[in-house]
């Protein structure tokens, strides 16, 4: 039994519990009758309906699983659907981060309709399930007050709108803005990024500059804003405005980069289409042989090979760390839903971070991998990276029993163009070095040689 999400640490009106893989929150007394009405409504039914809240019920008291001293806390017990795999806003691109926004807000509009809101904006509140948004807090959701303003509007512009916008306008990466601050972009940080004509961008003089002077201006006072804006009489209908206008502003929103890197390597790599059609096989194979709950394609470029694993796989996490790369992959057509897509840094991972390093968890504390796929990955960990080739080997026999690799020699041209300038010889870049790390390890049950030898897939594996 642990807490589950990162709301069981800042909201003491309930906590999440896991048991036993079920997903459980308690609740007060007045969000257990919150949750009550909200059941009522028909926005609720319709958005559970629609998949754009997590799966919930009540949970009755004869089948709650929590021992006694953990009941007795609480008025009442939800239980939800269980996400396949959290992620995290700085692991998602920018249409990711897009689709999360538009779903909070037509979660707002839907509950002001029906006299209920968002009592905060959190983007972590948001998981995905392949390309589809989920709401998961349903706590968030409360009766609206007389006179109450739009009370997310500042949590909402620091973890969407702020990074969107820059994202959008200036091409600043919006996954280390989100890493740097738990709480998002503070709004002083975005007015400073913004300058000079970018003012008259839509969004940056109503939400970015002016909410800076406004912010400034209560700092110095003594003023509690909050209740400044109720004592103003909010009506509901100048919050729906309000919220209408943000969201036509964030459909309106895009990020226009065309080219990186690796965006394109896809489409051009330097296989012959023979021997792309061997490795396809080679990996549908391999994989294929039993069925497999979580597989990571590491290195993934535009899911390609995540796409075949998905074939015999629950749940395949596709990553790397070029995010238009990863943008093109999440806004493709036939992405298969159970293909998570996320922007990851192998050699700069997402951390353990926030409170007590609890809120947010590492990478491989959420998720464990029966397979992991490293194809034409390891030249950029140990050339472009500095990273030793044991060391890397070792990190993957740690993450998983099974492991399908490629090895890119010295003389590919890829290679080539990686050490070309490069004053250390990487002696340890080699393929006899290669197996010799994974025999410590595994058994190598196949290899595939491609590319008349210039490149070797291994599959391994290890009994469990």
């Amino acid at each position: 039994m642990n807490a589950f999400d990162p709301g069981s640490f800042r909201d003491r009106s309930s906590r999440v519990y896991t048991v036993d893989g079920r997903i459980l929150r308690g609740l007060d007394a007045e969000a257990l009758a919150h949750q009550q009405a909200l059941a009522e409504t028909r926005f609720f039914r319709e958005a559970i309906a629609a998949g754009q809240l997590v799966g919930t019920k009540l949970l009755a008291a004869e089948d709650n699983p929590l021992p006694p001293e953990e009941r007795a806390r609480w008025a009442g017990f939800l239980e939800h659907d269980r996400v396949p795999f959290i992620s995290y806003p700085y692991e998602w691109t920018f249409s990711m981060l897009r689709a999360a926004a538009l779903l909070q807000l037509d979660l707002l509009l839907a509950a002001l309709a029906e006299d209920f809101t968002l009592k905060d904006a959190s983007a972590y509140n948001i998981q995905f399930q392949g390309q589809r948004p989920v709401f998961i807090d349903l706590g968030s959701f409360t009766p609206l007050q007389p006179g109450e303003p739009w009370v997310g509007y500042r949590q909402f512009c620091e973890l969407f709108l702020y990074p969107l916008l820059l994202q959008a306008y200036k091409d600043v990466p919006m996954q280390p803005l989100l890493r740097a601050s738990i709480d998002g972009v503070p709004v002083q940080t975005a007015s400073r990024l913004f300058r000079g004509r970018d003012v008259w961008r839509k969004g940056v003089g109503s939400h970015v500059r002016l909410q800076a002077l406004f912010q400034r201006r209560y700092d110095q006072s003594e003023s509690n804003v909050r209740s400044d804006l109720k004592s103003a009489g909010f009506s509901k209908e100048l919050i729906l405005a309000n919220v209408r206008k943000m969201k036509r502003l964030v459909e309106g929103l895009g990020w226009a980069q065309d080219q990186s890197e690796w965006a394109g390597y896809g489409e051009c790599h330097n296989y012959s289409a023979e021997d792309h059609t061997r490795k396809e096989d080679f990996v549908r194979r391999c994989v294929g042989q039993q069925a497999l709950g979580t597989v990571w394609d590491i290195g993934c470029n535009q899911g390609q090979f995540a796409r075949i694993a998905a074939e015999s796989a629950n749940l395949v996490l596709a990553m790397d760390v070029d995010h238009l790369s990863v943008e093109r992959m999440f806004l493709s057509k036939d992405l298969p839903a159970n293909v998570h897509p996320l922007v990851q840094n192998l050699v700069d991972p997402s951390p353990a971070w926030g409170w007590r390093h609890q809120e947010r968890r590492e990478l491989a504390d959420r998720s464990t991998p029966d397979a992991v796929l490293a194809l034409a990955l390891i030249h950029h960990i140990v050339i472009s990276n500095h990273i030793p080739l044991d060391d890397f080997v070792d990190w993957l026999a740690g993450l998983t029993p099974r492991l399908l690799i490629e090895f890119v020699g010295r003389d590919d041209d890829k290679v080539q163009t990686l050490l070309r300038n490069k004053a250390e010889a990487y002696a340890d870049y080699d393929q006899s070095r290669l197996e010799e790390a994974l025999g410590r390890h595994y058994r190598i049950e196949d290899r595939l040689a491609l590319r008349d030898g210039r490149r070797t897939l291994y599959w391994c594996v290890r009994d469990a």
